[in-house]
């Protein structure tokens, strides 16, 4: 990215956030990392074109210039317990569900970062952390398919929908991503004051694939069959496994035995 280029800066009293947005950006999420020690708290680096947008386990965030949005916000970490980071993954993801649930859609969470219609992926989010001189800051990436098109949509590799093909309209990206900064930074400051368990009770209700079989693959490779059942208080999944009974899996990816094919997880 060139370091001379010069964001369009949004910001109002009224809110704890200030948004940069750049006409073009290879990834916010790495932006955010190398500037963070220069930026307060809640500051969002918004790209309107992200040329090499990634998710997790070092995969691909594909994206449509000027149609999405890919955005990364600045989280304070220093004063939140250890094991409660684990957490901020998952009140994204149940934010980006209820900001859609506004537009009159019915999203699902699949665990741990994703947001589903229909089975058909809309958003991914990827949560990093980084330690400056002083504080340790939480960099939160969000890519979230909104004004993209069906031809776009059909040339990924898994079944992708957008806001427009679902609403049949276009919708104006900065008024989403301001509603839906509200709704994370409020979760993440419940998730601070009171821990998991009012967010764990939403992100529950909308849990995808709940009760259904499923194969689920660890970091090492183990794949295990059987059926999510809940998600538990420090927000791992309780899995009953045909194999080994009931146990608790924390990380990993998830496919679905079910008439389509997903794609693994941003």
């Amino acid at each position: 990215m060139n370091s001379e280029q010069k964001p369009k800066i949004v910001k109002s009293d009224k809110t704890v956030y200030t948004i940069y947005k750049y006409a073009k950006m290879v990834s916010t999420n790495a932006f955010l990392k190398q500037h963070c020690s220069s930026l307060p708290d809640f500051s969002v680096i918004w790209a309107d074109d992200q040329t090499d947008g990634r998710g997790r386990f070092t995969r691909i965030w594909n994206s449509q210039p000027g149609m999405d949005l890919t955005f990364s916000l600045l989280l304070p970490l220093t004063s939140l317990e250890h094991k409660r980071r684990q957490n901020i993954t998952q009140i994204a993801a149940l934010s980006v569900a209820q900001v859609l649930e506004g537009y009159g859609l019915k999203p699902s969470v699949k665990w741990p970062n994703d947001v589903l219609i229909q089975g058909k992926k809309i958003s991914g989010i990827l949560c990093e952390v980084t330690e400056t001189e002083d504080r340790i800051c939480g960099v939160l990436g969000i890519g979230i398919n909104v004004n993209n098109t069906e031809n776009f949509l059909e040339s990924l590799d898994i079944p992708a929908t957008s806001l427009r093909c679902e609403l049949h309209h276009k919708v104006v990206r900065q008024n989403l991503l301001k509603k839906l900064l509200e709704i994370i930074i409020n979760c993440f400051n419940v998730l601070s004051q009171s821990g998991f368990t009012q967010n764990r009770q939403e992100i529950k209700k909308r849990l995808a694939f709940i009760n259904e079989q499923i194969v689920f693959t660890d970091l090492k490779q183990d794949s295990y069959s059987g059926k999510i059942i809940d998600l538990n208080d420090d927000g791992t999944l309780l899995f009953e496994c045909e194999k080994r009974g009931i146990i608790s899996l924390n990380s990993g990816e998830i496919a679905f035995h079910n008439s389509y094919t997903m794609r693994k997880s941003l």
